[in-house]
């Protein structure tokens, strides 16, 4: 701006020095023609010369002054686009520099022009130096070179690259292409040189998750597959091709229709419509066949999946054979066809039996009846004619009809009990185990037993059968103590794996666990009956309870050292 106003201030001085110059000039020619008295022609002519002569020297200078504004004018423009040029090279030049991307320039003879601090970062700072020589320690152009390429086509080139440097292998994509002007001529070539480092790591690492998911997928026995929305398949497992009897390479980007049955094909493409149309899961029943197995019956099960911006990308389907548990149910169908058969055939037995039991207790009863009352007669009306084996006899004889009418009475209730449906409520076993006990002791008040009944035992069962098997168990412990003078007798509840397990103990005759098979089987008994009164229906009796109950009852023991009987209620 300085250097402007000076030019100006010189262009005016200089334009006041002239016209004082030819003011100068003119007055010094008036001057001679007043001093030397009458004007002559000559000095007419030479004045009259002289202001023509300034006239056009005035002239001129204007003119002068004319081109130099122009010039001036001239320079200054040049000066501004000088300046717009170098601002835009320096935006240019910040702007490459401040891209992430490496860019350098080179000349058509591969030499290094320029190269922006990202590119400098990478490979290094190589400027004025041949690119091959800098970069791949050659004496000439590399036979690859893309750039070479750019100058004899134009076209622009890609290619990746793996350079070792001191902080490890990185990856990187670079891209050439050439620089012409605007006749055409190359001028020079360019180079980006971009960091995929993280972009291949990520894409190994996917890839890696796509082999793993692939690998588990492929250990599935089900067939899998997955397919786009246009029905083109993306991928499968191994299954799926030993079911197809087709490779991976045979299904993956073909349709339904290019490598199954027209009518197979057909129809997944209408159930894939209808998928679509509704997306979810979908499932049905359907026959295919195999090439390793043939006919299979399979459920296929299919559900869409979605992209990224939550459209319906595709579905993917598993194809469960079901097969053999068409088989089994098939199977199993039949078996309980027979068991019901077998169950009403069952019920039907029992029915017939318990109306035999009845029939016959009942029958028996009559003679029975006839005769121990016969053996009372002999007994009391002709005693004084019997002799003493004619007494013994008779006893026997009543003995015995006493011990058959004790077995069909428990005969009776062994067929009898199960029959009741179970009232279930909360029952006090203490409070039964008292009343049972002080009923025995009331049958033979001289024994001495200790009973010890634990307090506020209670279970949820029914209440008339809990009776029946307390009294079982307490009878039995009450006769198998009997020819103990420290008879002991125990009833308690424990806890057994969070189950209530109940258990009368006792000091008696016990038994031997070898034979603990026949405890509870219907009149096998594990004493003589001479040494220990009983029916042997009694255990059984109480097996058939708990079990109606959904429980467990099991014993333990040991002779001459006392037994313990054990039962839960489910």
């Amino acid at each position: 701006m300085i250097d402007q106003k000076s030019k100006i201030r010189s262009q005016r001085i200089t334009l006041l020095a002239m016209c004082l110059l030819v003011l100068f000039w003119m007055l010094d020619a008036a001057v001679d023609a007043h001093l030397f008295g009458e004007e002559t022609y000559i000095q007419q002519r030479e004045l009259a010369i002289r202001i023509i002569f300034a006239l056009l020297f005035i002239a001129f200078i204007f003119y002068i002054r004319r081109v130099m504004l122009q010039r001036d004018a001239l320079e200054a423009a040049l000066q501004s686009a000088l300046d717009d040029a170098e601002a835009e090279k320096e935006r240019t030049t910040a702007i490459v520099s401040a891209m992430g991307d490496g860019i350098s320039i080179q000349d058509t003879d591969l030499k290094v022009l320029y190269q922006n601090d990202a590119h400098k970062a990478l490979v290094g700072d190589h400027v004025g130096e041949y690119c091959y020589s800098a970069y791949q320690m050659n004496d000439k152009a590399c036979d690859f070179c893309d750039l070479v390429k750019s100058f004899r086509d134009g076209n622009v080139y890609r290619r990746e690259s793996s350079p070792a440097r001191s902080e490890g292998k990185i990856h990187v994509e670079i891209i050439s292409s050439s620089l012409r002007d605007k006749n055409g001529k190359v001028v020079a070539g360019i180079e980006m040189v971009r960091d995929i480092t993280k972009r291949k790591q990520t894409e190994a690492e996917l890839e890696r998750q796509a082999n793993l998911l692939q690998r588990l997928i492929d250990t599935i026995p089900s067939p899998i597959f997955y397919k786009d929305r246009n029905g083109v398949f993306l991928g499968c497992n191994e299954a799926f091709t030993h079911c197809s009897g087709i490779a991976k390479s045979g299904v993956i980007g073909k349709t339904a229709s290019q490598f199954l049955p027209p009518h197979l094909a057909a129809a997944q493409e209408n159930m894939d419509r209808k998928l679509f149309a509704e997306p979810g899961v979908q499932v049905f029943e359907t026959t295919i066949p195999c090439a390793d197995s043939g006919q299979r019956q399979v459920i296929l099960n299919s559900a869409t999946f979605t992209d990224a911006r939550g459209g319906v990308a595709g579905l993917v389907g598993i194809v469960i054979d079901i097969t053999e548990l068409k088989k089994s149910e098939k199977q199993i169908k039949k078996l309980n066809e027979d068991l019901f058969a077998h169950a009403a055939e069952l019920a039907a037995a029992n029915k017939e039996l318990e109306a035999f039991s009845y029939s016959v207790s009942h029958d028996l009863r009559t003679p029975l009846t006839r005769i121990f009352s016969a053996g009372q007669a002999l007994q009391e009306d002709y005693a004084p004619l019997l002799d003493e084996n004619g007494k013994f006899f008779v006893h026997t004889i009543t003995d015995a009809c006493e011990q058959m009418e004790e077995l069909i009475e428990a005969l009776l209730a062994l067929s009898q009990v199960t029959k009741a449906e179970i009232r279930r409520e909360e029952v006090d076993l203490s409070r039964l185990a008292l009343d049972i006990t002080t009923e025995l002791q009331l049958t033979a008040p001289g024994r001495q037993v200790v009973f010890n009944i634990a307090a506020d035992v209670t279970a949820c069962c029914d209440p008339e059968l809990a009776h029946v098997v307390l009294e079982n168990l307490l009878g039995n412990a009450w006769k198998y103590t009997g020819k103990r003078p420290d008879a002991r007798i125990d009833f308690g509840a424990r806890e057994d794996e969070g189950k209530k397990v109940y258990f009368i103990r006792d000091n008696g005759a016990g038994f031997d666990m070898k034979k603990a098979g026949n405890l509870f089987k219907p009149f096998q008994r594990l004493h003589s009956s001479s040494d220990f009164s009983g029916t042997g229906i009694g255990l059984a009796t109480v097996e058939r309870i708990i079990k109606h109950h959904g429980g467990r009852v099991w014993g333990e023991g040991e002779p001459e050292k006392g037994a313990t009987f054990y039962f839960t209620f489910n």
